[in-house]
């Protein structure tokens, strides 16, 4: 709990002034609510020796009026800045994780599922939330009720006090003990949790693909057996807390029973008052709600220890991909070449890439082509420093490519994936993720570069058309055009096409490669295809085969001669042949 306390240390710290407010306020709070029991108190005594007077019952009452309406403006005070300091602690503890996010390295997203990820932004979030909120108002709030009561209850008798009060620390002591197991518990619960809230989302993303292979009822059984999952781990938490919790209520009920049994006797024999007695009484029950609520202390530091742990553990990953401590700049290039390069993914044994050679020259187009999985997206990937190479070198105007700052390397590249990741908003707006600072001219260029002209005359409020979530309104065509346009409004150095024309139709593929031929005169482009139509005009072609370059060459150069290009292109043209010049992809 200690280290929960040191990781808000710098919130603490900057708000302490606040706290210190917090903390006068929990005070009158704790104190205000004996004064009623009290007041009433004195007035059952008078009125039972027949000494209360109309103007003494002005006074009571105009007291308890007074308490009350104290309390209630106290209590409006502490809540309103309380929750304050919530909002405001549950907004940076959110930026620190989301910034954290963006600075993370591929291989550390490969350690963790996007549901893993998101309940450590919410639930793990919000219980570091109650750390610095509720858990506060729980121990000194509750504290203080239960020592301003057992003070007023001393002053009317000790004896009556130590005999109604000794046995309840004893069933508090014994009860955190029981539940230091729950810790087990409700850590299991935290990642059943995690493993459901993954499974609902691969279920909403997937939904469509579901309904295609008509999958829905196996779907729903796996995600069911998940949510079945999370509510046996939480039943289990319940099962624990229905055994133990209501023996604090028994010994809590023979406490109050001793209360007014030797009360009575006292009231009696005259060592206190009828009005004593009542009051001792009402001292008793405040005692209940704050001791539960104190009972359940080590219950919500467990959760809160847990909680911090899995929201720092991610927050402090060091990623294996950082700057150096002094990166230099680079804002244009001449030439980038890779030397030997060997590469393996971090959870693979077997190498992807092995000895990798070639060079990238301003201004050239380079046309990247083999068979599926032999490695090409992950060899030029590797200009995007997602991962550090295992042997050889990549040099960008012959220094390394680790020397540089890496924004500026982003800087460089426009970067359009296999996998066209769009957002819920206007198509415009997906655009100008590539360029925030892009204007109406800058955009149109791109849409016209991407041959999406057309496309938007369909749409219903053109740029302004909302794309569905992941692109789903979109055919696959409109999709990979739309992510294309959002790489080229930013007018990069290096545009990288990483199997982003397979689902247009020959014809666009076509227009495409036109237009970035004579747009783009002066920068350099790179262009993985599986048809070779879209790398023919190609400055430089590399066939990758097994994470080898095999053969390089010219469109030409390559025909020349029998090899894995020659044969697959022979065979694509007997199928163009066969086919036509096949259709845009209009699949949703």
């Amino acid at each position: 709990m200690k280290e929960a306390f040191l990781h808000l240390g710098w919130f603490f710290k900057k708000t302490y002034k606040r706290y210190i407010l917090v903390a006068f306020f929990l005070l009158l709070l704790s104190i205000t609510p004996v004064l009623p029991a009290k007041l009433l108190g004195i007035a059952i005594d008078e009125i039972s020796t027949g000494v209360l007077t109309s103007n003494h019952l002005i006074l009571l009452v105009v007291g308890l009026l007074g308490v009350a309406i104290g309390r209630y403006l106290i209590n409006w005070v502490y809540h309103y800045e309380i929750n304050k300091l919530g909002h405001q602690l549950s907004y940076e503890l959110r930026e620190k994780y989301i910034q954290h996010l963006f600075e993370l390295d591929s291989e550390t997203y490969e350690s963790y599922t996007k549901g893993d990820l998101i309940s450590r932004a919410t639930d793990d979030l919000q219980n570091l939330t109650v750390l610095a909120t509720n858990f506060l108002q729980t121990v000194f709030f509750n504290t203080g009720v239960v020592l301003s009561a057992i003070f007023m209850m001393v002053i009317i008798n000790p004896l009556l006090t130590l005999a109604s009060v000794i046995a309840m620390p004893f069933a508090i002591f014994w009860l955190n003990k029981k539940r230091q197991k729950k810790r087990a518990y409700y850590k299991i619960h935290r990642e059943i949790y995690a493993d459901m809230t993954e499974n609902v989302l691969e279920s909403v993303e997937g939904v469509k693909t579901v309904r295609a292979y008509a999958n829905e009822e196996q779907d729903f059984i796996k995600t069911k057996k998940a949510i079945d999952r999370d509510i046996d781990s939480w039943w289990k938490i319940i099962k624990f807390e229905s055994i133990y919790s209501p023996l604090f209520e028994l010994v809590y009920t023979v406490s109050y029973f001793i209360a007014i049994s030797l009360g009575s006797y006292m009231v009696i024999t005259s060592n206190i008052s009828a009005g004593d007695l009542v009051t001792f009484l009402m001292y008793v029950g405040m005692l209940y709600g704050p001791l539960v609520a104190l009972s359940n202390v080590l219950n919500q530091v467990n959760n809160i220890m847990i909680s911090d742990q899995r929201y720092h553990e991610v927050l402090n990953i060091v990623p294996k991909i950082a700057n150096t401590e002094n990166p230099k700049p680079i804002l244009g290039f001449n030439k980038i070449e890779f030397k030997n390069v060997v590469f393996k993914y971090p959870k693979d044994n077997q190498e992807v890439l092995m000895d990798v050679s070639f060079t990238i020259e301003k201004g050239k187009t380079i046309g990247i082509v083999g068979p599926t999985g032999s490695g090409k997206s992950t060899m030029i990937r590797q200009l995007l420093r997602e991962y550090n190479v295992l042997g050889g070198e990549i040099l960008i105007d012959s220094v390394d490519i680790k020397e540089f700052n890496i924004d500026d390397i982003h800087d460089l590249i426009g970067y359009v994936p296999q996998d066209h990741i769009l957002f819920r908003r206007s198509v415009d707006d997906n655009i100008l993720i590539g360029n925030p600072r892009a204007t109406v001219r800058d955009i149109n260029r791109a849409v016209a570069l991407a041959d999406f002209n057309k496309d938007l005359k369909e749409l219903p409020f053109g740029l302004e058309t909302m794309v569905a979530e992941f692109g789903g309104s979109l055919s696959g065509g409109q999709r990979q055009r739309l992510s294309i346009a959002r790489a080229l409004v930013r007018n990069p150095e290096i545009l990288i096409l990483d199997d982003s024309l397979s689902a247009v139709d020959a014809l666009t593929e076509a227009n495409i490669i036109r237009n970035l031929k004579e747009a783009r005169q002066g920068k350099t482009n790179i262009i993985i295809a599986h048809r070779f139509s879209a790398v023919a005009m190609a400055d430089e072609i590399l066939v990758v085969e097994n994470g080898r370059i095999t053969n390089r060459g010219t469109h030409e150069e390559l025909l020349k001669y029998d090899n894995w290009y020659k044969m697959q292109y022979l065979k694509q043209i007997n199928e163009l042949n066969e086919d036509g010049a096949g259709e845009d992809n209009d699949q949703h």
